[in-house]
């Protein structure tokens, strides 16, 4: 589900790698300002309309380093910046702001989890930076705290579609407090029919669904599928029988 949203047609010359949430598939990025109005052909989670994320980005942050031996846990927790030599944590401090796309993603992995206060306010600000290349963009998304930044995250879904429908599908698969669910699901749901775009709507789905939230079916009974292709509609009715299947009261798909 989650390689969905990232199969979009990004015609950006770059191909960045980028594993997360342990799904390790290397996607890549978000979909281009010069889109075609293609159909999408992907099930379930985000259509993959053409004008999408295209091969090889996954919402974020928890590339694949080269691999480093395993260190001893401390106080029932792995020391993660044990696992990385002197010398390499010196590197990718100074990449963290300035290096390429690979390493920024590396430090900002690294960083978010054992770094200064210095070092996770860089991550924010790249979280922040509309000008950031997207992939490091994403992984400082999904890395930074959702909590301390819920207006950050709230206003990226409400203000940019495009890195907001990503935004979704990281929140879909983070353990999050209830707070800042219930503060992204108030944000998704209003735009969810506002937006008339298909692979937002099923974003926004997606979301309601991972997190159990009863919502679902008043955005199914507001949803226009006029705009769908038929495999966004198969992605649309994917979700609606994973729903009934949870919770077993939508009968009829929209129409």
């Amino acid at each position: 589900m989650m390689n969905r949203v990232f199969n979009r047609g990004w015609k950006s010359p770059a191909v960045v790698a980028i594993s997360v949430i342990a799904i390790g598939a290397s996607l890549w990025g978000w979909r281009n300002l010069d889109t075609s109005n293609g159909q999408s052909t992907v099930p379930v989670a985000p259509a993959t309309s053409q004008r999408r994320a295209a091969d090889g980005i996954e919402p974020t942050a928890a590339r694949e380093a080269a691999p480093i031996p395993e260190a001893p846990a401390i106080g029932g927790k792995t020391n993660s910046i044990a696992k990385v030599d002197s010398n390499r944590v010196d590197e990718l401090a100074a990449a963290l702001n300035s290096g390429g796309v690979d390493e920024q993603i590396e430090a900002i992995n690294l960083f978010a989890k054992v770094g200064t206060a210095e070092q996770k306010a860089a991550i924010v600000a790249e979280a922040r930076n509309r000008d950031a290349n997207v992939a490091v963009r994403l992984a400082a998304i999904e890395n930074i705290d959702w909590r301390e930044h819920m207006d950050l995250i709230t206003d990226i879904i409400r203000s940019e579609p495009e890195l907001g429908e990503a935004a979704l599908y990281i929140a879909a698969h983070k353990e999050l407090p209830s707070d800042v669910v219930a503060a992204v699901a108030e944000t998704a749901a209003p735009l969810f029919e506002a937006s008339a775009d298909p692979g937002f709507q099923l974003a926004v789905l997606n979301f309601f669904i991972e997190h159990h939230l009863d919502g679902f079916a008043m955005l199914i009974a507001e949803a226009d599928t006029t705009r769908y292709s038929d495999t966004e509609i198969q992605d649309l009715n994917q979700l609606i029988t994973t729903w009934n299947g949870e919770k077993g009261f939508l009968q009829d798909t929209p129409k």
